[in-house]
């Protein structure tokens, strides 16, 4: 599993969020919410936090992104793609499933 994030997609994540201190950005499970059609009901949030017991951890310049081990269940099987939209004014989310 892969997370690549884009440079217009870093730059908002930090300018949006706290990633100072060695805070990375956590992609976790939520329930409710409609940014991804991988499993209904449920949504990707996002929270600048440091990594406990990370599942997945991918750098992108100074910035790590990460999934902790109890929600690789949602992310696991795809490589993740996490880009900018200057429409809305905040990152997108997309996915293929991973080649095994």
């Amino acid at each position: 599993m892969n997370i690549e994030v884009t440079d217009q997609a870093n730059k908002w994540f930090h300018d949006e969020f706290d990633v100072a201190d060695g805070n990375g950005i956590r992609l976790f499970a939520k329930y409710g919410g409609s940014n991804s059609s991988l499993h209904p009901g449920f949504s990707i949030g996002l929270a600048a936090e440091k990594p406990q017991e990370a599942a997945v951890a991918e750098n992108k310049e100074d910035l790590t992104f990460f999934i902790e081990d109890h929600d690789y269940w949602y992310f696991k099987d795809h490589d993740w793609k996490i880009d900018y939209e200057p429409k809305t004014e905040e990152v997108s989310f997309s996915f293929k499933e991973k080649v095994k």
